[in-house]
């Protein structure tokens, strides 16, 4: 981690991933706060730390994580499973993204953007053993950022 990152931010970074691997979910920051018998605000605060280093982004209304890339605090059509747990991803890229960090076996149950046609992607020993189509970025990498959910 680089930037402007606290021992504090640190712990709710690594707070915020342990949950997300450990219970299959993103915590509020009422749990981490919990966690670390902080109070809630300054958990936000880190939140929104970590958020301008884009290492998550923040839901708009509640400052709670939305992503914490690659995972996604949400339902999306790109879900991960791993023996029986499973993660929403924010979209393919990111669903390989999660099986990279989980250094498994997974799949990908995902659905065509175009049409809605199921799509499945398997990976084993850290390689893709299932799945067929054409992954396409409809904007540049370097605008990624100006609207990431989207993107």
């Amino acid at each position: 981690m680089t930037g402007n990152i606290s021992d504090f931010d640190r712990k709710i970074f690594s707070g915020v991933y342990k949950t997300i691997l450990e219970d299959c979910r993103t915590p509020l920051a009422t749990d981490l706060a919990a966690a670390l018998s902080s109070p809630e605000e300054e958990v936000k605060e880190s939140f929104r730390r970590l958020a301008d280093e884009h290492y998550f982004l923040l839901q708009k209304y509640s400052g709670e994580v939305l992503m914490a890339f690659p995972f996604s605090a949400v339902p999306t059509s790109f879900t991960v499973e791993a023996g029986e747990r499973s993660w929403y991803a924010n979209c393919a890229w990111d669903s390989l993204g999660i099986i990279s960090v989980l250094d498994e076996d997974a799949r990908v149950k995902a659905s065509c953007p175009c049409c809605g046609e199921a799509m499945t992607l398997r990976v084993e020993n850290g390689s893709l053993v299932e799945g067929n189509g054409i992954v396409h970025f409809s904007v540049p990498a370097r605008d990624w950022w100006k609207n990431v959910v989207y993107t």
